[in-house]
């Protein structure tokens, strides 16, 4: 039985990739210092977090993938097999209704808990979170995305979970009502100094100074430009419906886009995604909201969640993208590689293979 259980269960685009890498790539120096962090599929522990929710990753009603709670068993087993500290990572689990936060306790066992949530500025999150939608196929453009989440800031018509994520205080007070305020750390994240989040998760957890650091990581995950996101949107709004989430999935999410974000640079002067100033507006007023809830819950505040007041976005009207640079959709075109391969369903390898069988055949290649 883990002696010590410590959660990093969130936010969304709060920098979690960039902190679950240095966990992943420190796995072997973690254990000699005495600390479990579990492979499960991963750099870090969704696959256990979907089990455990019972969620689909993907679309519903076209492929998509019912986790059942299978992984979550054996994630459990894992953890309880640590004789001292386990560490858990998934920024999923601020989705967690009060009753899987129940369960989650329940099946962890542990009664030395510390549930650590990481931070930064809503304003800052929302164009970002557009960008992470589109590119499991949403096919709105920003301006109307934002009209969803905004006009009734709570509700959200296309992305029903914006705000189960990001009503940051209320999530919060969910986990403090079954671990605690002693039990529950919010770390406001600065964009300042890069630095700041791993040497604050070095203190927590014990280690020494620089021993979570960055990574080179290739899955940089950077933001689109104006004509990558025309581009994604315009792909959404052409992907035949007939065709299913794997096909999406392998080669648009992890073919083309994940191609173009990992090793295409975009050029200085292309133009960025702006957010209007209502929205901007919006945006302030409802994270002043959570920021007075948050201080008020008596949690420890590691960072200067004061700060969020003054945060600037590139503000603006986007303007209409009719066309993308040639050179754009070229990159966007040669995303194949191997990973990309190695992810194509078996019926579909098999029927290309027979076809090309078949070919070979007529063609007399076959004969003696």
């Amino acid at each position: 039985m883990a002696k010590k259980i410590f959660v990093h269960a969130g936010f969304h685009k709060t920098g979690t990739t960039a902190i679950q890498s240095s966990f992943f790539a420190a796995t072997k120096e973690l254990e000699s210092a005495g600390i479990i962090y579990p492979h499960v599929g991963g750099k870090a522990h969704h696959k256990a977090v979907y089990s455990l929710m019972g969620k689909t990753w993907g679309w519903e009603d076209r492929g998509g993938v019912l986790a059942t709670d299978e992984k979550w068993r054996r994630f459990v087993k894992t953890i309880k097999g640590s004789k001292s500290t386990a560490l858990i990572s998934s920024e999923f689990l601020c989705e967690l209704t009060e009753a899987q936060i129940i369960k989650f306790k329940k099946d962890l066992g542990a009664s030395d808990v510390t549930i650590c949530f990481t931070l930064r500025p809503l304003l800052k999150i929302i164009p970002s979170a557009y960008q992470q939608h589109l590119k499991i196929g949403i096919k709105s453009s920003y301006e109307k995305w934002l009209h969803s989440i905004l006009d009734e800031p709570g509700v959200s018509t296309i992305t029903p979970s914006f705000w189960v994520r990001h009503m940051h205080a209320d999530v919060l007070a969910k986990w403090i009502k079954h671990f605690g305020s002693d039990n529950v750390i919010l770390l406001v994240v600065d964009e300042k100094n890069p630095e700041f989040m791993y040497d604050q998760f070095n203190s927590l957890l014990g280690l020494m100074p620089g021993f979570l650091a960055p990574q080179n990581d290739k899955d940089s995950n950077r933001s689109l430009s104006l004509n990558e996101i025309t581009l994604l949107n315009t792909i959404n709004k052409k992907f035949p419906k007939k065709r299913s989430w794997h096909d999406y999935e392998t080669f648009i999410r992890n073919g083309a886009i994940k191609y173009l974000t990992n090793k295409v640079t975009p050029e200085p002067d292309d133009a960025r995604l702006l957010t209007p100033q209502w929205a901007v507006d919006i945006a302030k007023e409802v994270s002043n909201k959570n920021v007075e809830k948050i201080k008020s819950l008596g949690i420890k505040i590691i960072g200067d969640i004061d700060s969020f007041e003054s945060a600037q976005i590139a503000m603006g009207e986007n303007p209409e993208v009719n066309m993308i640079p040639v050179e754009l959709a070229a990159k966007a075109l040669i995303a194949m590689d191997l990973k990309v391969m190695e992810k194509l369903p078996t019926r579909y390898v098999a029927k290309v293979l027979w076809k090309m069988i078949k070919r070979d055949i007529r063609s007399g290649k076959w004969k003696k």
